[in-house]
């Protein structure tokens, strides 16, 4: 007696299990997955619009049950947990991998070659890339006007240990390494690269988060940035910039971790810094002519420095998300234009007659080939 409803309810879990689902399968046309960023197939029609049988129906009709049967979403849920906590790896085709320590890091298939130095240059290319910001350089000399070239790293470049086991890098150099060391013992160029001083912090600070932003530095992290930044110029120029410290700043700890898939979330607290009394203000950018219709694009003014140094910064997102608040701080003017604007820095030098030029590239965005552009442009004129 006791075997026999043993096999009836497990009858009826197996008919639980393949009825219930397509009890509950939507009948709605369409829709958009939130968690899988893309549109669901839509019901398929018997014929084609010419009165032709749609020979392609089971097809499309097996694409639009799978993406609307019941209890779908709770089985994308429980699939993407069981992916994560069973097996550390996320959804397939996701750019987020999970590395050694269970840390997220960003990882495209380009950032997969940078990481394992993959991509090398040639002599001759690194020359050509480091020749060309020569040619920029001496051409703003000409003008009188600093240039400095900010290079930025992705996290996988300082903590290389964190990075996904299976793939292993090639060598100690990435190609991105390659241009630093040529522009350092090759030409005159104010190199910044980010790389050494941010190996150094990590000693002491978390400067990339290890469930936060996966895609750029972390809050200290970008307070170390800054900081390097100003003090290179001070090193360098005839001007004194006031530099803030970690007094100028209301320093919280907070839970910065992101959520993948709406459903993969790690805590991971780290300090957010807001500065106490800011004395710079982004104003109107009317002033920015044809550049101003970008949103990216920023006018700062600070009318209590006074070092009247009006500062171009053509840069992406390590500056404009992170930073370009405080460098405001410690100039009298910013104009900050985004990287993709690279041909126009003529342009924009002509217009706004800045003091101080700052270039600032992260490591995955390689606009290599728009400064050899420029350069060719600039000695064109010549």
């Amino acid at each position: 007696m006791i075997k026999k409803w043993y096999h009836i309810v497990c009858i009826a879990v197996f008919l639980a299990v393949l009825l219930l689902p397509l009890a509950f399968t939507s009948w709605a046309d369409g829709g958009v997955s939130q968690d899988e960023n893309r549109v669901l197939a839509k019901f398929p029609s018997f014929t084609l619009e010419t009165g032709e049988f749609n020979e392609k129906f089971t097809t499309e009709f097996e694409n639009w049950f799978m993406d609307h049967l019941g209890f779908r979403q709770e089985l994308i849920t429980a699939n993407a947990k069981l992916q994560f906590r069973v097996f550390d790896r996320m959804l397939s085709k996701s750019d987020h991998l999970i590395g050694r320590n269970g840390d997220i890091n960003y990882a495209t298939d380009a950032m997969l070659k940078d990481y394992a130095h993959l991509n090398l240059r040639t002599e001759e290319e690194v020359a050509k890339i480091g020749d060309s910001y020569q040619t920029v350089s001496d051409w703003l000399a000409a003008k009188n006007i600093p240039f400095y070239y900010v290079q930025c790293f992705d996290k996988h470049s300082i903590y290389p240990e964190q990075f996904i086991s299976g793939v292993k890098p090639i060598g100690d150099v990435s190609k991105t390494d390659q241009v630093i060391a040529y522009l350092e013992n090759h030409t005159s160029v104010n190199t910044i690269s980010m790389k050494p001083v941010m190996v150094e912090a990590k000693e002491t600070y978390e400067v990339y988060s290890n469930w936060g932003d996966p895609t750029h530095w972390s809050p200290r992290g970008a307070v170390i940035g800054y900081r390097h930044i100003m003090q290179r110029l001070n090193e360098d120029l005839d001007v004194t910039f006031p530099v803030l410290q970690d007094s100028d700043y209301r320093i919280e700890i907070k839970n910065g971790g992101i959520t993948l898939n709406q459903v993969i979330h790690q805590d991971d607290n780290f300090e957010h810094f807001t500065i106490k009394e800011p004395k710079a203000k982004k104003v109107d950018k009317t002033a920015m002519g044809q550049w101003s219709e970008d949103r990216r694009h920023s006018v700062w003014k600070n009318p209590e420095v006074d070092n009247g140094v009006k500062l171009l910064l053509m840069a992406d997102s390590y500056i404009n998300t992170f930073i370009v608040d405080d460098i405001a701080e410690s100039v009298s003017e910013v104009w900050l234009v985004w990287g993709d604007y690279t041909k126009d820095l003529p342009k924009v030098v002509e217009l706004y007659q800045p003091d101080v030029v700052i270039y600032e590239c992260a490591e995955r965005v390689d606009r290599s080939t728009a400064v050899c552009n420029l350069a060719k442009a600039l000695t064109n004129q010549e």
